[in-house]
């Protein structure tokens, strides 16, 4: 089982950055999801995604809204990166890499996109791409 849906809560053109980041990594995209401090909306999940939840959308959600909860601190920590390093420019994204999963958020104001990569995936090029499709 797969979710594949089209963008419908951010002002930036979500399939896009998405569909750019699925063309660089090669399969190595397994989720993405669009998101303000108030809502998300699951974009894409693979197979593998799905199955981390037996194929249940429900239960996927229930706990991307656990996550959500904690959406505050994206924004927090973007405000706080721009005031600390005020000649380093504007916060764009952040990258998590953990053991099985690297974890992926690209801002625009109020809005982004996380998802979710294979480790071994180019990282660099799936922001980098994401980033160039919002431009």
């Amino acid at each position: 089982m797969e979710i594949s849906e089209d963008s419908t809560l951010v002002d930036f053109d979500a399939d896009d950055a998405l569909a750019a980041a699925r063309r660089v990594g090669d399969g190595a995209v397994n989720l993405a999801i669009e998101y303000t401090p108030d809502e998300f909306h699951t974009l894409y999940a693979d197979e593998l995604t799905m199955s981390l939840y037996g194929d249940d959308p429900e239960e996927m959600r229930d706990h991307f809204e656990e996550v959500h909860s904690y959406v505050h601190v994206d924004f927090t920590e973007r405000d706080l990166f721009s005031d600390l390093f005020r000649g380093a420019g504007g916060v764009r994204s952040f990258v998590t890499y953990m053991d099985h999963v690297v974890l992926v958020r690209v801002l625009v104001g109020q809005q982004g996109l996380f998802a979710t990569c294979d480790p071994e995936a180019d990282v660099t090029a799936i922001v980098e791409a994401i980033e160039d499709a919002l431009d």
